[in-house]
């Protein structure tokens, strides 16, 4: 079986409409479809997807081409004091500072928001039975609420889980963060680290972020070498494809 290679849009929100488009025709011209695009239904508790249809439209084209939506968050915004282990919360406040939702609520909460971002989809036609956490970060309620709920799986930043059943695959990353800086070094120097990782996975994650794409080299470099790698004949998969494989 060919290597599965899970392309991946984050942050898909009317916030960054224009640089989503820039990024979607960047991997229409390396060859990179299908892909799983990871969609924020209320972003900041002010962008109500439905209220922008022109992104709404993107998506659906995206959807008839084969590509995926994955609900990443409601709001992607903290909500309130870090929850879960140590590592998480560390993970949290020194990274993920603003954005890691699922790590800063109870479970009632998430569970609502977990409901009301999969309706919100739904209003709009989209069917969703992925769900990746903003920041890859969450609390150790979050598999079994999941499963309850009717998902199928759970996107980690190292991991892809089937809540159904536990099964955990492997998917040793590279991408590019759309951070300052300092955390975007970070980010590459683990990628880096993953490289060894990488050369011999049966499944490897490309994730791309859209806060600035256009101009960043970053990005253009993880471009290239995601083209490198499908050249080499790895096969674009969704999250769902890749949780469907034997």
């Amino acid at each position: 079986m060919r290597r599965q290679v899970l392309v991946s849009v984050h942050d898909v929100a009317p916030a960054w409409t224009a640089e989503i488009r820039w990024l979607l025709r960047e991997l229409d011209a390396v060859g990179a479809r299908p892909r799983s695009l990871l969609v924020i239904p209320y972003h900041d508790g002010r962008d109500d997807l439905r209220r922008f249809p022109a992104l709404v439209e993107l998506l659906a084209e995206e959807v008839a081409n084969g590509s995926e939506l994955v609900l990443h968050g409601y709001t992607h915004a903290r909500a309130g004091r870090w929850r879960g282990d140590p590592l998480t919360v560390a993970r949290a406040a020194l990274f993920a500072r603003g954005v890691a939702e699922f790590a800063s609520l109870a479970w009632p909460e998430q569970r609502a928001r977990l409901l009301a971002g999969r309706e919100l989809l739904a209003q709009l036609g989209f069917r969703t039975t992925g769900f990746c956490p903003p920041g890859w970060l969450h609390t150790a309620e979050l598999p079994g609420l999941l499963a309850e709920l009717g998902f199928a799986y759970l996107v980690e930043m190292l991991f892809l889980v089937d809540v159904r059943d536990g099964r955990r695959l492997a998917t040793p990353w590279t991408g590019y963060m759309g951070t300052p800086w300092v955390h975007e070094a970070l980010a590459q120097l683990g990628a880096r680290l993953l490289a060894p990782v990488r050369a011999v996975a049966p499944r490897i994650s490309v994730f791309f972020h859209p806060q600035g794409a256009p101009s960043s080299a970053v990005c253009r470099r993880v471009l290239r070498e995601l083209a490198a790698e499908l050249e080499r004949g790895g096969e674009p998969a969704t999250y769902a494809t890749a949780i469907a494989s034997p």
